[in-house]
C-alpha cells in the first residue's frame, strides 16, 4: 500500500536536491571559471612584467632580469619557467631551464601584440599552463629614430597548475560535501515538518476511531485546531455520518414497520385457528373459517408482494423495456383495472389531456405501476364523489402528468416530509388493514429507476398534486 507521507517526504526531498544540485553546480562552475581567470591573470601579470625587463638600447636588445627578485623562475623542485626568442633565435631562457638544455618551451606564430594561453606539460613532467606572447620591445623615447627597426619578441611563460587543481579539488570537495550535509538536514526538516502538518490528519483519524454514528457530530478535541483543508473534510464526514444515522434509523422503521404489518395478519391466523380448534362443531366458526383464512393469507401475499416489488423498484438491475406507449390506451387499462374496486372512477375522474402526441416514449411496465397507485391513492384517500382531476402536458423537454385531489385531512409537514418513506402511513390510514403504505414509495423508486421526476405538495389546505415528468429521450 502506498503510504502519502513517504511521497511528499521523497516527493520534497527530490526537488529541493534537485534545485540544491543545480545550485552547487553552478556555484562550482563560476568558482571554477573564476580561479581559472584569476589564475591566467596571474600569469598575464609575469609575463607584462617580464615584458618590461626588456630594454633597448643603442647595442641592441638586452633583458635586466634579476632572479632574486622572482626566485620561483630558479632552480626549486617547484620552479616555473620562461624563455624569450627574437626572431628564430633564443633570446633568453630561465635558470630552471638549465637542467633541461635541449628542451623549448611552447612557441606559436601569433599575430604581433597578442597572447595566446595553453595547457601544456612542462619540461619536468608536471601539468602546467603556458602563456605566448608575441610583442615588440619598447624603444625609449631618447633613442629616437635609431632603433626603429627592433625585431619583434617571442615570450612564452610557463607555470604548473598542480596546485590549482588541488585547490580546485578541495573546493569541490568542500561543496560535494556541503550539499550532502545540507540534502540531510532538508530531509530532515521535510521529516518534521510533514509529520507535523499531518498531525491534524491524524487527529481526524482517532476522533473517527471513537466516533458514535449516533452523535450529531464527529468528536474532536476541545483544543483542536480549525485548518481550511481538514474542516471540508470533517464537514462531509459530518454529513455521512448523518446520512448514515438517518438510513439506520429509517432500516430499524422499516424493520418494525415490517413486523407490525405481518405481526397482525398472522395473529388473526392464529386467533381464528385457535378458535376454530376449540369449537371445532361449531357452524357459525367453520362456515366462514375457510375464506378468512384465505383472506388473511391474501393480505399477507399483498404485503410481501409489494416489499418484493420496492426492492425491485430500489435495486441496480431493474430491467426496462423503453418503447412508444398510447397513452389513451393505457389509462383505459389503469381505468379498467381498478373499477373493481372503485366502481364510479370514470365519474370521479376528469382527464384534461392536452398532448398533441398521443404516444409517450418509456417502459410500459413502470409508468402502468406508477400511474395506477397514483390514481389508487388518489381514490382511496379523498371524499366520496369527489372529483380526480388528471392533467397531461407537453413540453419542450418532455412530458409532465399532475394527479390532484381532495385530501380527507390535511396533512402537516411531517406527514409530507415521510410520505414516501416505506410502510409510513398517516394516522387517518392506520385502522385500515388493506393500506401499507407502501404505494408511493414504490411510485418514487420506480421514478428513480426510469429517470422521470416525481414530486408533490399540497396546493391548498385540503388538496395535494402529484407530478411525474417524463423526458424526452435524446436523438441519437
Amino acid at each position: 500500500m502506498k503510504s502519502l507521507t513517504s511521497k511528499l517526504m521523497n516527493t520534497m526531498t527530490y526537488v529541493v536536491s534537485a534545485i540544491l544540485i543545480l545550485v552547487f553546480l553552478a556555484i562550482d562552475i563560476s568558482i571554477d571559471n573564476w580561479v581559472d581567470v584569476e589564475f591566467d591573470n596571474a600569469l598575464t601579470d609575469k609575463s607584462n612584467y617580464l615584458k618590461t625587463l626588456v630594454k633597448v638600447t643603442p647595442e641592441g636588445t638586452e633583458f635586466d632580469f634579476a632572479g632574486e627578485f622572482m626566485p620561483e623562475f630558479g632552480t626549486s623542485t617547484k620552479a616555473s619557467f620562461f624563455q624569450l626568442w627574437q626572431g628564430d633565435a633564443v633570446f633568453e631562457r630561465s635558470e630552471s631551464l638549465n637542467h633541461f638544455p635541449r628542451v623549448d618551451l611552447l612557441k606559436k606564430d601569433i599575430p604581433l601584440n597578442s597572447a595566446i594561453f595553453a595547457d601544456v606539460d612542462l619540461p619536468d613532467g608536471r601539468s602546467g599552463r603556458a602563456m605566448v606572447a608575441y610583442f615588440e620591445p619598447q624603444v625609449p623615447k631618447s633613442l629616437g629614430d635609431a632603433a626603429i627597426n627592433v625585431e619583434p619578441m617571442w615570450l612564452t611563460v610557463a607555470i604548473t597548475t598542480e596546485d590549482l587543481t588541488q585547490i580546485l579539488v578541495i573546493i569541490d570537495s568542500s561543496l560535494a560535501i556541503g550539499l550532502l550535509l545540507v540534502i540531510v538536514l532538508i530531509r530532515w526538516a521535510v521529516v518534521k515538518v510533514i509529520y507535523r502538518g499531518l498531525a491534524p490528519l491524524n487527529e481526524l483519524n482517532d476522533a473517527l476511531k471513537h466516533a458514535d454514528v449516533t452523535q450529531k457530530y464527529i468528536p474532536l478535541s476541545a483544543g483542536a485546531e480549525r485548518y481550511l483543508e481538514i474542516e471540508p473534510i470533517r464537514d462531509e464526514l459530518n454529513k455521512f455520518v448523518k446520512i448514515s444515522k438517518q438510513y439506520l434509523q429509517a432500516e430499524k422503521r422499516i424493520t418494525a414497520d415490517i413486523a407490525h404489518e405481518l405481526k397482525t395478519p398472522i395473529s388473526e391466523l392464529i386467533s381464528l385457528s385457535e378458535v376454530y380448534i376449540r369449537y371445532p362443531d361449531d357452524q357459525r366458526i367453520a362456515t366462514t373459517y375457510k375464506q378468512d383464512v384465505l383472506n388473511i393469507s391474501l393480505r399477507m401475499k399483498t404485503i410481501v408482494s409489494n416489499l418484493l416489488l420496492l426492492q425491485q423498484a430500489s435495486s441496480e438491475h431493474i430491467h426496462l423495456n423503453r418503447q412508444q406507449l398510447d397513452i389513451s390506451t393505457l389509462l383505459e387499462h389503469i381505468i379498467e383495472t381498478l373499477a373493481f374496486k372503485y366502481h364510479d372512477i370514470n365519474k370521479r375522474l376528469l382527464i384534461d389531456n392536452q398532448l398533441m402526441d398521443k404516444h409517450i416514449f418509456a417502459d410500459e411496465f413502470s409508468l402502468d405501476l406508477i400511474l395506477t397507485n397514483l390514481f389508487d391513492n388518489a381514490l382511496y384517500y379523498s371524499p366520496e364523489q369527489s372529483e380526480i382531476k388528471l392533467s397531461l402536458f407537453a413540453e419542450d423537454n418532455g412530458v409532465t402528468i399532475y394527479v390532484e385531489n381532495t385530501l380527507l385531512k390535511s396533512l402537516n409537514s411531517h406527514d409530507l416530509e415521510h410520505l414516501t418513506q416505506p410502510l409510513f402511513q398517516a394516522e387517518q390510514s392506520r385502522t385500515n388493514t388493506d393500506r401499507h403504505g407502501l404505494g408511493l414509495a414504490i411510485v418514487e423508486n420506480i421514478a428513480k429507476a426510469n429517470g422521470f421526476t416525481f414530486s408533490f405538495g399540497l396546493i391548498s389546505e385540503d388538496k395535494i398534486r402529484f407530478s411525474l415528468h417524463i423526458t424526452k429521450p435524446a436523438l441519437p
